[in-house]
């Protein structure tokens, strides 16, 4: 699967969406500037959260984002086995599916 192509796409798609609704949408950029801002939980930590929660509602586009946001913080492929195991014991089927997508995502993704 080409997910980097896939990302690049959402990327395009969402262009359209902030030039229709620029309102909501830089209400939401100026949420995520305050999500990733350092606080109790490291950026990672966040990271392996919006993680287990994308693989569990098996949103591809954010399990994307949030694959590249959590390898740019530093987060390695083991710290993601265990959201995926996580994802598993919570979801069973589903989680390994999706689960799997998002190690593939990790190992392709920069």
């Amino acid at each position: 699967m080409d997910y980097k192509k896939e990302r690049e796409l959402n990327g395009e798609l969402s262009k359209e969406l902030i030039n229709s609704s620029p309102e909501i949408m830089k209400a939401f950029g100026d949420l995520h500037a305050v999500y990733t801002k350092e606080s109790a939980a490291t950026l990672i930590e966040k990271e392996m959260v919006a993680l287990g929660i994308s693989i569990t509602i098996k949103c591809i586009p954010c399990m994307l984002a949030h694959i590249t946001s959590f390898k740019k913080a530093g987060g390695t492929r083991e710290q993601l086995i265990d959201v995926i195991k996580t994802c598993i014991l919570m979801n069973g089927g589903p989680g390994t599916a999706y689960g799997a997508k998002a190690l593939a995502m990790y190992d392709e993704l920069d």
